[in-house]
């Protein structure tokens, strides 16, 4: 493993995937919409010399093709790509929800995540392999949160429909499902003894993509820190 691209590097999840994939040695590109907030986690990880910082935003296809040429620059080969990124979201009934607002919500938490799969995955290096970063949301719904009930199921069938038509190539996709809450930078103060931390997340994520026929999906979950770096 030589280059891994994180996309969304400065929330919770990818900045553990960040730390630990420096830490084995990897060629990491950080890529997130804020400058400021890449050059603080270049900071505070001590300004490794394997981490590349590239801003950018998946917002729209213009902007993820952007941000490909600049990972193509920083890694030269896109061995992996790890999407961890969402919106905000508020609760609130569906009903409550304006049509423009809804559309906004899909853009943002669904539309992002396709195209992120469209402008990397046919990048990828022999071998290279796609992980989206979904949540547990997909399979119950908790009280006003409906609306990212419906993101997270939608995207867990576009990697299963993804994975059925890349059979028999060399890329590997998979999608992580996150069924905890994350004690990550934004949560440590009140996160309790049973959330899994961003660290922790981060080496499972690695334990995928150094070894993905050990953890074959197309998708996966992760739910306890028994869990972690553990096939099944």
């Amino acid at each position: 493993m030589t280059g891994l691209l994180v996309i969304g590097a400065s929330g919770d999840v990818g900045q553990g995937v960040v730390q630990k994939a420096l830490g084995k040695g990897w060629t990491v590109a950080a890529a997130g919409r804020t400058e400021e907030k890449l050059l603080a986690l270049d900071k505070r990880l001590g300004s490794p010399k394997n981490l590349r910082l590239v801003p950018g935003d998946i917002g729209d296809e213009s902007g993820a093709t952007a941000l490909l040429e600049k990972a193509k620059a920083s890694l030269g080969t896109i061995d992996a790509v790890v999407v961890a990124v969402n919106a905000p979201n508020t609760a609130k009934p569906l009903l409550d929800w304006t049509i423009p607002e809804f559309i906004k919500l899909l853009r943002d938490n669904l539309v992002s995540h396709f195209i992120a799969a469209k402008t990397f995955i046919p990048h990828l290096a022999d071998g290279g392999i796609f992980i989206a970063i979904g949540g547990g949301t997909a399979d119950f719904v908790i009280a006003g949160m409906g609306h990212l009930s419906i993101v997270q199921a939608a995207e867990r069938m576009m990697i299963r429909a993804l994975a059925k038509e890349h059979r028999g190539k060399t890329t590997h996709l998979r999608e992580l499902m996150i069924i905890s809450m994350v004690n990550g930078a934004s949560t440590r103060q009140q996160a309790a003894a049973d959330w899994l931390t961003d660290t922790e997340i981060g080496e499972h994520i690695t334990s995928i993509i150094a070894r993905p026929a050990e953890f074959p999906g197309p998708i996966l979950s992760l739910k306890s820190r028994d869990q972690v770096g553990v096939p099944g």
